[in-house]
């Protein structure tokens, strides 16, 4: 019975761990998520880009070079991390913050550059794509891209120097009705570019405009090659919350990664040998002892004497 159990427990592990390896992600903005709401599209346009677990020195080493894209934090910034960034910034590096309604407020508060996401939902009645809820921005300031799609965004307060604005039709949804109860009207500024040291911040008040499903709308895809330059592109991951799946694919590849090691591996390899023999051993002195018993006396039940004998040493 034992045996049993052991074997069911095996079974289910094994393909508890098969789902958790072949199951995609759906998280928002995971790299390996190829449906609409990742960036597996985007990471394929720009093949150099890099997801990196945190920010610091040794990451954001090289700014005159580099592009950082903080995409929909969800996790707070430290004050720490608001300072390195500052760094990167004055020392050439841009920052592209793009976000509607996360933590991105957070961020800008600390590096105290004077900008802010207001919270509420813009929406545009007449230019959108086939919903005012997915507004088109036609005011840009940036050569040779004439429109953006965003989806459920908000917009930038208190922007030096606006880059994209949305037209004189859009308003802001206060009561999320879906109705202008004269409420604020546009145009208002959607994106922000600010001046630090030898870099730039930029700020887009809508994080979706990378993932899968809007980066092929309007201009999406030409606006962020042109904020992003000839430069390597870094993807801020450290302030994504995972889901539970993402979590436990990311242990399981950890393991995987770990069992890559030879010597790690060897010792598993050499451990589950041991088991091996050592349970072949005992079951051979068990039948050794048993077929002692029988030659003893003939007429004794074996199947008895085995299920008595795995009673003895506790299996059921």
């Amino acid at each position: 019975m034992r045996r049993s159990i052991m074997i069911i427990v095996a079974i289910t592990v094994i393909v508890l761990i098969s789902i958790i390896y072949l199951a995609p992600s759906t998280d928002d903005f995971n790299p390996e998520n190829i449906g609409w709401n990742g960036i597996s599209d985007f990471l394929q346009k720009f093949d150099s880009a890099s997801i990196i677990d945190r920010l610091d020195e040794k990451i954001l080493f090289n700014p005159p070079n580099t592009t950082l894209l903080i995409i929909g934090p969800e996790k707070s910034f430290t004050k720490h991390e608001a300072d390195i960034l500052i760094e990167y910034i004055k020392s050439g590096g841009i920052v592209i913050l793009a976000d509607d309604f996360g933590s991105g407020n957070e961020l800008l508060k600390m590096l105290d550059v004077g900008l802010s996401l207001d919270g509420s939902l813009l929406v545009d009645p007449l230019f959108n794509e086939k919903d005012k809820n997915l507004p088109k921005i036609i005011h840009l300031r940036i050569d040779e891209v004439d429109e953006l799609v965003f989806n459920y965004a908000t917009i930038v307060k208190g922007c030096p120097s606006s880059i994209a604005y949305s037209s004189s039709y859009s308003y802001l949804d206060l009561n999320l009705n879906g109705m202008w109860d004269d409420e604020p009207k546009g145009p208002f500024e959607v994106a922000c570019k600010v001046r630090i040291g030898r870099g730039e911040l930029i700020v887009i008040s809508d994080s979706s405009i990378i993932i899968n499903s809007m980066l092929k709308l309007g201009d999406n895809l030409g606006f962020l090659e042109k904020l992003i330059l000839d430069r390597r592109v870094l993807v801020d991951g450290s302030h994504w919350i995972p889901s539970t799946l993402t979590f436990a694919k990311e242990v399981l590849n950890s393991l995987i990664s770990m069992i890559s090691i030879p010597e790690l591996r060897y010792t598993i390899l050499i451990g589950i040998v041991f088991m091996v023999m050592r349970y072949k051993i005992i079951a051979e002195e068990v039948k050794s002892e048993i077929e002692k018993i029988l030659m003893r006396n003939p007429g004794w039940d074996r199947e008895l004497l085995t299920k008595l004998e795995r009673e003895m040493r506790g299996e059921r």
